[in-house]
């Protein structure tokens, strides 16, 4: 005897197109000896639909997840929404403002910042 569950699909009312819900991505924050590291989650954002600001002590990183079915397709169910994200992060003294780098690659952002020169151990030399 089988317990599998039979899927049922149904058509559905077509969906009227709202304003995109904002979320705040997921992130991570590490530190090497050398640089802050911020890793981004953002899935199915396109490099070309994302922003990476420094606004005064602020870091912004703005994307949007824009999906669309082709015309010829007849939508049945709807769970993927298009996603604005948006996430503000406080910078502070540590952070070399003018060298930061950042990568995107399947749905996920790095950041590196690297460390203020001031900030970075330094070996002092022991004269006689």
């Amino acid at each position: 005897m089988s317990h599998d569950k039979e899927i049922q699909v149904r058509e559905t009312q077509p969906v009227a197109e709202a304003e995109a819900p904002m979320q705040a991505p997921a992130y991570d924050v590490s530190e090497t000896e050398n640089e802050f590291v911020i890793t981004v989650q953002i899935p199915g954002v396109d490099r070309k639909d994302m922003e990476t600001v420094i606004d005064g002590d602020d870091l912004v990183i703005t994307g949007k997840r824009a999906w669309k079915q082709p015309e010829s397709w007849k939508l049945l169910h709807e769970e993927i929404p298009s996603m604005d994200y948006r996430l503000v992060l406080r910078l502070d003294h540590r952070v070399n403002r003018n060298a930061l780098k950042a990568h995107l690659r399947d749905g996920i952002l790095t950041l590196m910042l690297p460390k203020a020169e001031e900030i970075k151990p330094r070996r002092i030399e022991i004269a006689s």
